[in-house]
C-alpha cells in the first residue's frame, strides 16, 4: 500500500464555519474525494467570516485529528511567519495549497515564508481575478497584484483554474508564461430526486449567497418588483450579511415591495442543512457580477432547482438544457420575463425543468474525470 502524500492547505475559513460559502465547500469536497491518495493538513482561522467571537469548544493553535484530515485553528496572534515556519516542519509535506489570492495572512504571508522552500505550491484564485471581482475595491487589489508580480510569486506556483474562463482571467492579469492546470470544483454527493409541488401563478424564489454588492441582491429585488402582479412570489434570502451598508439599501427596497412579492430573510444556513431548505424552493435568482464556479448554482441543480443567473459565470446556454437561464445584467427585462415564465408553469412542466437540473448536476458531480483532473494539479 502506497503511503499517502501530505498536503498543507491554507484557507481563511473552514468547517465548522460556513459563512464564506463556496471556498469552504470547494476544499471540503476536494478533501473528501482525494483522501485515498493524499492526507491533508488544514491551516485556518479560529472564527467564521465576519464574526468577532471565535468558535466555541474547539482547541486553538494545536493540530486536531479528524477522520480524513488534520486541522489547526489559529487565533490572530498565531497567524504569522514564525508559526508558519514551524507548521512546515511538523510533517513531510509533498505540496502546499493556497485557497485564496487576496488573503494577506493565509496566502501572501505563507507564500513569502515558503518562497525559498523547494516544494510544489498550488494557488487557487477562486474567481478573485475576474473583472467583476476586481472592480470591487479596485485600487487595493491593483496594489496587491503589483506586489505579487514584483515578488515573482506568480511564477512560483501551479495555478488551479476551475474553468477555461478562469484560466483566461489569470493570463490577463499575470501573463501567459505560467503553469496553469484546469480542474473544475468537485461537488458533494447527491440524494435522490424528489418532485416539487407547484401551482400556476405561484413561485418560490431564493437568493443564496453572501449579501454583498458583487452578488447582486439589489438587482434581484428590482427584478422581482417588475413581475406580473397576478403572480404570487415568495422570495427567500439565504446568506450572511457581508456588507452592512449594502444590506441597509436592500431593506429599503424590501420595505417597498409590491403586494404580490413577499420577502423572507432566512439568514446564513450551514451547508449540511441546505438541502432541507432547498427542497421547499423552486428557482435560484442570482444576478452575480462574477463567479468562477458558483457552488450555490450547482447545489441548486443538485436539489432540483433551476437557476436564473447572470452571464458572468462558467454556466452558459442553460435554457437549451432546461436547467435555467443565463442573462446579461444589462437586460433586466429578460430576468423579469424568466421569473414570469417559471411562475406560469404548472407542476408537470416545472418538474421537467427540475429533473433536468438534477440530472445535469448528477452527471457533472459523478464524472470520474473531474476527480482525476483535481489530483493532477498536485502532480
Amino acid at each position: 500500500m502506497n503511503r499517502k502524500k501530505n498536503v498543507l492547505i491554507f484557507i481563511d475559513w473552514f468547517l465548522p464555519g460556513y459563512k464564506a460559502g463556496g471556498p469552504i465547500q470547494s476544499v471540503n469536497n476536494m478533501i473528501s474525494h482525494l483522501n485515498d491518495e493524499f492526507y491533508f493538513y488544514v491551516v485556518t482561522s479560529n472564527k467564521d467570516l465576519g464574526e468577532k467571537d471565535p468558535y466555541q469548544n474547539i482547541l486553538f493553535n494545536s493540530w486536531i485529528d479528524k477522520q480524513s484530515y488534520h486541522i489547526i485553528y489559529l487565533d490572530e496572534a498565531h497567524q504569522n511567519k514564525a508559526v508558519y515556519l514551524r507548521l512546515l516542519k511538523e510533517a513531510n509535506f509533498y505540496a502546499i495549497y493556497f485557497n485564496s489570492f487576496f488573503s494577506i495572512k493565509f496566502s501572501l504571508i505563507p507564500q513569502w515564508v515558503y518562497r525559498s522552500v523547494e516544494i510544489k505550491k498550488v494557488l487557487a484564485p477562486r474567481g478573485m481575478l475576474g473583472a467583476g471581482a476586481l472592480a470591487i475595491k479596485p485600487l487595493k487589489k491593483q496594489v496587491f497584484l503589483k506586489l505579487f508580480r514584483w515578488l515573482g510569486f506568480h511564477k512560483k506556483v501551479v495555478w488551479h483554474a476551475t474553468s477555461e474562463l478562469e484560466k483566461d482571467e489569470i493570463i490577463k492579469q499575470l501573463g501567459d508564461n505560467l503553469e496553469i492546470k484546469i480542474a473544475p470544483n468537485l461537488s458533494s454527493k447527491m440524494a435522490s430526486f424528489v418532485e416539487s409541488t407547484k401551482e400556476v401563478h405561484h413561485l418560490k424564489v431564493f437568493f443564496l449567497s453572501r449579501i454583498a454588492f458583487k452578488k447582486g441582491l439589489i438587482h434581484a429585488l428590482n427584478f422581482l418588483q417588475e413581475t406580473k402582479k397576478d403572480m404570487k412570489i415568495t422570495f427567500s434570502i439565504i446568506g450572511p450579511i457581508d456588507e452592512k451598508d449594502y444590506w441597509d439599501k436592500c431593506q429599503k427596497i424590501i420595505n417597498s415591495m409590491p403586494l404580490n412579492v413577499s420577502v423572507d430573510y432566512l439568514g446564513a444556513i450551514p451547508n449540511f442543512q441546505l438541502a432541507t431548505v432547498l427542497k421547499e424552493q423552486h428557482v435560484l435568482l442570482l444576478p452575480t457580477m462574477h463567479e468562477n464556479f458558483g457552488h450555490v448554482i450547482m447545489e441548486s441543480w443538485q436539489n432540483g432547482c433551476p437557476v436564473i443567473i447572470s452571464d458572468q459565470t462558467p454556466w452558459r446556454n442553460l435554457k437549451d438544457k432546461q436547467i435555467g437561464s443565463d442573462i446579461s445584467l444589462s437586460k433586466s427585462s429578460e430576468f423579469v420575463e424568466m421569473l414570469n415564465t417559471f411562475s406560469l408553469m404548472d407542476e408537470k412542466t416545472f418538474n421537467l425543468w427540475s429533473r433536468s437540473s438534477y440530472n445535469y448536476a448528477k452527471i457533472f458531480t459523478e464524472n470520474p474525470k473531474l476527480i482525476e483532473s483535481t489530483k493532477n494539479i498536485f502532480f
